[in-house]
């Protein structure tokens, strides 16, 4: 953890103060990360500035390994290894459920203009 950037580490110490999970908007406000003005009354991040949460949380994944989960609630530090297959349970009930949306739409495309794609005929296979 010693090779955070400033920002990784503020953003990273919010995460990990979280009680029990912290929004995206809270970081932004909490930390000033992606903001170009400190004011008095800071209210509503810029949209750069979430992107920017995003994007240092995404390297804190990636490029630094640390377990920060999410949902529709906030961000939070994975405790242990059954909270990381609760989580892993999630992701692909939602990736099963979203992959099966585009191939019911691929299907309907198949059917009404004859397109074909390798990819979605392999996707087929899990829902067939």
């Amino acid at each position: 953890m010693s090779n955070l950037t400033h920002e990784e580490k503020l953003v990273y110490d919010v995460i990990v103060s979280a009680n029990p999970k912290v929004t995206q908007l809270f970081i932004a406000r909490k930390v000033y990360v992606g903001c170009h003005d400190r004011f008095e009354g800071y209210d509503t991040p810029k949209q750069s500035t979430l992107r920017k949460v995003r994007q240092i949380i995404r390297d804190l994944r990636m490029n630094h390994s640390l377990f920060i989960l999410s949902d529709e609630e906030g961000y939070w530090v994975m405790k242990d290894k059954s909270e990381a297959k609760t989580y892993i349970e999630r992701m692909e009930r939602i990736a099963k459920a979203t992959t099966k949306g585009y191939f019911d739409t691929f299907r309907a495309m198949q059917k009404a203009f004859g397109v074909t794609s390798e990819y979605f005929r392999k996707q087929g296979e899990l829902f067939d």
